[in-house]
């Protein structure tokens, strides 16, 4: 067996290790019904974010890979290169725009997938739910060790703050079963209630298609909306895995 064979076998075993708590944690993805049968021919994975900005404007940014998956024992190894970038935003952020196209993610692969295609690493997926959870008391841990000004409006941007905290949470992580969705949709919400009274949530809705043959994600996307009071904050992703 080759050096990289052995390192990619310990990298999945090492992530199979942890593949219970993952699974015990998971409180929003289906049980997988089938097993995943890629080949091996090189595909092209596709991810765009989408932000909404405090005055209306959107930002996008859209990444393109070449990935191949690899049959290893007790599951797959995604590897993958990426071979493009493209960003919109306004032309005040174009000094943050060549620097995020500059930016090569290709340290997100390899990844490790079980047989039935279920990411294992915890490095790039989290359960939805349990990542808003965490997220949300964090953000309220900061807002209690903070003094409330007397000005309404300045609580409200600081209960906002904390939501959308709550929502770059969730989007820092894949969905566990991008790459072989359990089920074609499912939604998330969570409320809370901040100091003061005010009310909050995290919605989550992610909707997927996967090829019949292979049992493969073609298309997946996750909205995320952050909702304080009257005021709210959307954050839109997609992502697609096609032949090149």
């Amino acid at each position: 067996m080759k050096r990289t064979d052995r390192r990619d076998t310990l990298r999945l075993v090492m992530a199979a290790a942890v593949a219970p708590t993952l699974c015990a944690t998971r409180v929003s993805a289906a049980v997988p019904d089938r097993l995943i049968a890629p080949t091996s021919n090189p595909m092209r994975y596709r991810r765009t974010l989408v932000r909404d900005l405090i005055d209306g404007e959107l930002v996008s940014v859209t990444r393109e890979f070449d990935v191949t998956f690899r049959r290893l024992a007790g599951g797959f190894m995604v590897e993958g290169q990426q071979v493009g970038v493209r960003m919109d935003a306004p032309e005040s952020l174009a000094a943050f725009v060549q620097i995020e196209e500059a930016r090569d993610e290709s340290e997100l692969f390899p990844i490790a997938l079980d047989p039935f295609g279920q990411i294992l690493s915890t490095r790039v997926a989290q359960p939805a739910g349990h990542s808003v959870r965490l997220a949300i008391e964090e953000a309220l841990e900061r807002i209690a060790s903070q003094p409330i000004g007397a000005d309404e409006r300045e609580q409200l941007s600081r209960f906002v703050s904390a939501m959308q905290l709550a929502s770059q949470r969730v989007i820092a992580h894949l969905p566990t079963d991008l790459f072989a969705p359990a089920e074609t949709s499912r939604r998330d919400e969570r409320k809370i209630t901040l100091p003061g009274g005010v009310e909050g949530k995290v919605e989550t809705v992610y909707e997927a298609r996967r090829d019949l043959g292979t049992g493969l994600m073609r298309e997946a996307s996750r909205n995320v909306l952050t909702i304080v009071a009257d005021s709210s904050r959307g954050t839109r992703e997609s992502w697609s895995l096609t032949a090149v």
